[in-house]
């Protein structure tokens, strides 16, 4: 972690090895609680199946409020754009239990041209510069104009839809709109507030970054600032220290005074929302039970759930797959390793790139160590459903997350909800955000150590079935502190204080 020019950084280092930070501090907020109205901003929108618009689609059906949802991007049918190449479409989709509040969709006025260049930016340039691995990040001048056009019509259209309350919310999600705060915050009676949901990496990265200080300083527009992990927090903080040497720093407060403005940092992992898995667990266990059968698989599975993206240690965690083969012939047709990919988010070299070399690694590995017909390896490559994720959930016997950097891994948190038997095993990347959360319980990894990984598969394969329940109820538990709408609840409260 840099420490910055300035004297007044947020927290030693050393302080967060003797602080149990696993569980977040939950207020006790009713769930009936009153909330203004909500303007929620997330790259994709409602039918998104991946990731936060996934998430915030559930939670926006529970919250109880008037909600509009603004994207760049929706996976919904009917989304064309017009001929004169403006995607321009808003409906209401959902009801919530309070008669008064609703949920309205709407779709930002953007060329096609826009959102290419937009997404460039965020695919090839900002994601791996803040996910700690700058040799991936390419910058294009002439794209990031176009990036800061699109937060700049995104808050700005957002200012033509009103609200019956005062003061009203704006909800900003993660790191498409990291240049959207400023102009908001500038509109009558509107809270701003922000959840960056990917890592934020060591000072330096950010600094040495043409464009570092253009994007903390608009993301301290933000009342509230919120992070998944204290280590992503302190490293913001270190960054605005290293930039602005000139703004105030309170690491007990976790909050930043620059130009007259204060922002909190808040650090809350995201919730998931546990009942909603478990019954989507209870609905797929006939076809939990199946999956062996329909695929041909042996008794023991372990199961990779990844997008293939050089963040994701896919490729690393074949490498440990390939070490543990090597080591334990015994296991040679007594167990298969399930990998479900997705298709990369960019058509960039490096991701296309990363997603040939596992896939030529898992031929590699098939081809090394089949036997009499039986090859280690089942690759499904596609997007599936929910349902099925959680009948693939309940299948496996080990679920491996081996993350390089990862903002918190969603993926380990289901399966753990999935588990209602209590028998999964979880192993799991230490750079995954969700790590601190899950450490009572998952079996922690170093992502780019094969014979670690190796070692954590034996171990796994060997657990008793007393030491696979005390394990998963602890991380059960965990995820008990802190659910979805606990979490959402927290936060927004939080920046109406």
């Amino acid at each position: 972690m840099s420490t910055g020019t300035n004297p007044n950084l947020p927290l030693n280092p050393a302080a967060l090895e003797n602080k149990n930070f696993a569980f977040p501090q939950i207020k006790n907020i009713p769930l009936d609680l009153a909330l203004p109205v909500l303007k929620v901003f997330s790259y994709g929108g409602p039918g998104d199946v991946q990731g936060v618009p996934a998430t915030l689609e559930v939670l926006v059906k529970r919250l109880g409020t008037d909600v509009h949802w603004f994207s760049v991007e929706s996976q919904e049918k009917g989304d064309t754009a017009s001929s004169g190449g403006v995607r321009n479409f808003t409906f209401s989709i959902y009801e919530t239990k309070n008669s008064s509040a609703g949920f309205t969709f709407h779709g930002a006025k953007l060329t096609r041209d826009q959102i290419e260049k937009h997404k460039r930016v965020c695919t090839n340039y900002l994601w791996p510069l803040f996910h700690g691995m700058p040799e991936h990040a390419r910058f294009n001048l002439e794209d990031w104009r176009a990036y800061k056009q699109v937060c700049q019509e995104l808050a700005a259209q957002s200012q033509s839809v009103t609200g019956a309350s005062f003061p009203s919310i704006n909800w900003i999600h993660d790191f498409q709109f990291a240049l959207s705060a400023p102009s908001m915050s500038m509109e009558h009676g509107v809270v701003v507030c922000q959840f960056w949901h990917i890592p934020w990496p060591d000072a330096n990265l950010i600094a040495e970054s043409r464009v570092g200080a253009e994007i903390v300083q608009s993301l301290l527009a933000n009342k509230l600032l919120g992070f998944h992990t204290l280590e992503y927090a302190i490293n913001f903080m270190d960054t605005v220290a290293f930039l602005f040497p000139e703004a105030e720093l309170d690491g007990e407060k976790l909050q930043v005074r620059y130009k007259g403005r204060t922002t909190r940092l808040k650090v809350l992992p995201l919730g998931l929302d546990l009942d909603r898995w478990q019954k989507l667990a209870m609905k797929a266990r006939p076809k939990a039970e199946s999956l062996a059968v329909q695929h041909r698989l042996s008794n023991f599975i372990m199961l990779g759930v990844d997008r293939l993206d050089y963040s994701k240690g896919v490729l690393e965690k074949l490498l440990g797959l390939e070490y543990f083969l090597q080591d334990n012939k015994e296991y040679l047709r007594r167990f298969h390793y399930v990998q479900i990919t997705q298709s990369p988010q960019s058509d960039d070299i490096s991701y296309r790139s990363y997603s040939q070399a596992v896939k030529d690694k898992i031929a590699e590995i098939n081809t090394k160590f089949e036997v009499d017909g039986w090859k280690p390896i089942l690759h499904l490559d596609g997007l599936i459903s929910q349902e099925d994720l959680a009948a693939w959930y309940q299948a496996a016997s080990v679920m491996a997350v081996n993350s390089l950097k990862d903002g918190l891994n969603l993926i380990a948190k289901e399966f753990v909800s999935c588990r209602l038997d209590q028998q999964g095993v979880l192993i799991l990347s230490q750079e995954a955000g969700c790590a601190n959360e899950l450490k009572s319980g998952a079996v922690i990894v170093d992502p780019q150590n094969p014979k670690e990984f190796a070692q954590a598969l034996s171990f796994s394969f060997a657990m008793s079935v007393e030491e696979k329940r005390r394990r998963v109820g602890s991380m059960r538990h965990a995820l008990g502190w802190n659910q979805l709408h606990d979490w959402a609840l927290n936060f927004l409260s939080e920046a109406l204080d």
